[in-house]
């Protein structure tokens, strides 16, 4: 019996001990925090910088880039999130964790603290110091203070259209202290890095980030700015299917404009729709691309010129139709023949190649009629007479045919009418502005995809 009651009593003492040990060490760590907290910032002024006059605090920064949000061409703006990591030794914030219960630090808002004034120089939202009133920093027992600030920055940025849309750009973002100089404060970037921390960099779905680099800028005042300089590259997919391929077919079609006969009325009005289709495409790059731009984007030039050849082409379609309907019954003089010759030359043509088998159709039909209706009127020797004279009326017509000139450069007598000389133009501005648009083509193409 008195066993049992011995057993009894260790257990309810060991029960009695272990429920004491875990409710009260928890309740004296928490007291004895909130004693560290009292005495850290009893006298503690969060306006003073906490290293001795004289001695340059080390403040150590990493950089990290989360995401690219938008580059804005027109109002040439740079749209990104950061993250700012710095650390910093406070000589008033540190303690002996074996005097507080083990406590080896903690969270405390980062209004209450000193904080480096680090601003972002170029951005255009205005320069204040990073951070939030509402975000903490972290406190350990050596007074190491750790700060993360995460933000979404717009930062100006030089916009260069020259090679849209297969450009590159580049674009800064500059730290730097806001009033306090190399002797109050010293920034060390991360050693690791020589740009920013790209770790946890969300890939930007309109733009390729080729690189990033640091520089540290000079300063006549003495103040710390690091520049960080993003090289990014367009992604121009889509614009090269929405805007270049588009322009190219379109000049193709404008040599086409020459392949249509001028009586018929399309074209005038398929000028006139392709003059339209480039001042619309010109319109749309001219929205794109910032209204102070330094520079001329080739892709404009290109279409500029795309339109003046277009134009011209307009006033070259008027012209032909109004030689192809001229009612003057002047012929051409000499002067025109000769420009006749000189273009089929050029283009390798033969306007009267219609016309000669036409001709030789009609000398020869006569002399069939004439051979059937002796065949039929007369028998006999008459009929054998007969069928020789036609077959030898026949045979220097149809030789005098066969030697014909059909050559482009060939010297005729024939008289040349005005919608003649109108189908030698369409001929010849057919071929030559085929070669030009091309060249253009050709040309700008190589500029944009190897210039950049």
């Amino acid at each position: 019996m008195l066993i049992l009651r011995c057993r009894q009593f260790v257990f309810m003492t060991v029960l009695v001990w272990g429920v004491l040990d875990v409710s009260l060490v928890p309740v004296v760590t928490q007291a004895q925090l909130y004693q560290l907290v009292d005495d850290l910032f009893a006298s503690y002024k969060p306006e003073v910088r906490p290293t001795p006059v004289g001695k340059a605090t080390h403040v150590n920064i990493a950089t990290y880039l989360l995401s690219i949000q938008n580059l804005d061409e027109k109002s040439q703006v740079l749209e990104s999130s950061i993250m700012v990591e710095a650390d910093w030794l406070d000589d008033h914030l540190s303690w002996d964790e074996a005097n507080y219960g083990n406590v080896t630090y903690f969270f405390y808002p980062q209004k209450k603290v000193w904080l480096p004034d680090v601003v972002i120089e170029n951005s255009l939202e205005g320069q204040r110091q990073l951070g939030y009133d509402e975000s903490v920093v972290m406190v350990d027992n050596s007074g190491l203070v750790t700060w993360k600030h995460s933000q979404f920055i717009k930062t100006g940025c030089d916009i260069d259209m020259t090679y849209f849309p297969f450009d590159t750009q580049v674009c800064n973002i500059i730290v730097s202290t806001w009033m306090s100089t190399k002797d109050d404060i010293v920034i060390n970037h991360e050693a690791e890095s020589n740009g920013l921390n790209l770790t946890r960099y969300s890939v930007s779905g309109n733009w390729e980030l080729v690189s990033t680099e640091l520089e540290n800028l000079p300063n006549e005042n003495g103040l710390t700015r690091l520049q960080f300089k993003i090289t990014l590259k367009r992604l121009g997919n889509l614009y090269a299917w929405s805007i270049f391929s588009p322009v190219y077919l379109l000049s193709t079609l404008t040599s086409f404009l020459f392949l249509l006969p001028a009586p018929a009325g399309e074209k005038i009005a398929m000028s006139i729709t392709l003059l339209l289709a480039y001042t619309v495409y010109l319109t749309i790059t001219a929205d794109i691309m910032p209204r102070s731009s330094l520079q001329v984007s080739y892709l404009a030039m290109y279409i500029s010129m795309l339109l003046s050849v277009t134009s011209f082409c307009v006033v070259l379609s008027v012209i032909v139709v109004h030689i192809h309907h001229k009612t003057s019954k002047r012929s051409l003089g000499w002067k025109s023949r000769f420009f006749l010759h000189k273009l089929q030359c050029i283009c390798c043509i033969n306007i009267f190649e219609g016309e000669e088998e036409e001709e030789t159709s009609n000398r020869a039909t006569p002399k069939q009629e004439d051979l059937e209706e002796g065949l039929n009127g007369h028998r006999g020797n008459r009929v054998s007479s007969h069928h020789s004279q036609s077959k030898a009326a026949v045979a220097p017509l149809q030789d005098n045919a066969a030697v014909s000139p059909s050559l482009p450069c060939t010297e005729r007598k024939e008289e040349v009418s005005w919608p003649k000389l109108a189908k030698a133009m369409d001929r010849f501005l057919l071929k030559f502005t085929f070669f030009f648009v091309n060249l253009i083509n050709f040309i700008f193409s190589g500029i944009l995809l190897f210039g950049s």
